[in-house]
């Protein structure tokens, strides 16, 4: 299993773009270490994201957006793996997009062991739709706007 040894990115700027939408007014980069080596994820402006998925009532328990960069970080890395890309095709495995939020929002300090643990569930249980479906509505052209590198140790 993928296991995560520390992550970082810059600062995460956005505008409003409608309801629970955002695009990115900068780039973003951002470097995954793990221990099976580097995941190094690009946002170009523009990219789309709504950070966390659901409703808002869930915002005490898991938050959409919150003043810590790094866990904005790992919701946005998450968007990123379920957006589909230029090929049509996802640069992660759903399970492996799911194991790393998890991990990297705890690692982030704004979700104990416990919050991340539900959240993870409930994207095991309900996320496979939004992993397969196509980029549509305010996503659609999103693939142009993301690279990916996996480099191995």
């Amino acid at each position: 299993m993928i296991k995560v040894n520390s992550f970082k990115g810059n600062q995460i700027i956005t505008e409003f773009a409608g309801v629970d939408l955002w695009r990115l007014s900068k780039p973003v980069y951002v470097e995954v270490l793990t221990n099976e080596g580097k995941l190094c994820y690009t946002m170009k402006i523009g990219f789309p994201t709504n950070m966390r998925s659901g409703s808002h009532l869930i915002d005490w328990i898991i938050p959409k957006f919150t003043k810590n960069n790094k866990y904005n970080l790992a919701l946005l890395c998450h968007d990123f793996a379920y957006t589909k890309n230029k090929f049509g095709g996802n640069y992660l495995p759903r399970d492996e997009a799911d194991e790393l939020l998890r991990q990297m929002c705890i690692m982030s300090g704004e979700l104990g062991t416990f919050r991340a643990a539900i959240m993870h569930g409930a994207l095991r249980i309900g996320g496979g739709g939004a992993y397969e479906s196509e980029n549509t509505g305010e996503y659609v052209g999103a693939g142009e706007l993301m690279k990916f590198e996996r480099r191995a140790k």
